[in-house]
Formats: structure tokens, sequence, C-alpha cells
């Protein structure tokens, strides 16, 4: 199993940044005050999993491969 893929909506994200808290290293948020992926093979998967759990608007995906 490779690299899961991450992604964030940019339009759906209000920058809560839970997800930077739950998955330190993972997630960033940027000069817009929205998050956006930084680098998701900081974290492990089930981190990966928490975060998108853990925002308020679900604006996390997270996709493993089969």
């Amino acid at each position: 199993m490779g690299n899961p893929r991450v992604e964030v909506d940019q339009e759906m994200c209000v920058g809560s940044g839970n997800c930077v808290e739950v998955a330190k290293g993972a997630f960033k948020l940027n000069d817009e005050d929205k998050a956006e992926v930084d680098d998701p093979t900081a974290v492990s998967v089930e981190e990966l999993r928490e975060a998108q759990e853990q925002c308020p608007v679900a604006a996390i995906l997270v996709e493993e491969d089969e």
C-alpha cells in the first residue's frame, strides 16, 4: 500500500486549525488561514484519518490505495 492521497477543499475550509493540531506536520495554514497539505508522510494514516474526522466542515479527503 502506497501513501494516501490527501486533499483539502479550499472552498469549504474555514481555517479552524484542528487538522494542524491533530496531524502536526501534515497540514499547515496558508496566508489565507486555510488549511493545506504540507507533508502527509509526516504522520500515520490513523492521524490523517483523525484530522479528517476532526474537520468541522469535512473539507479534508484522505484516500488510501487499495
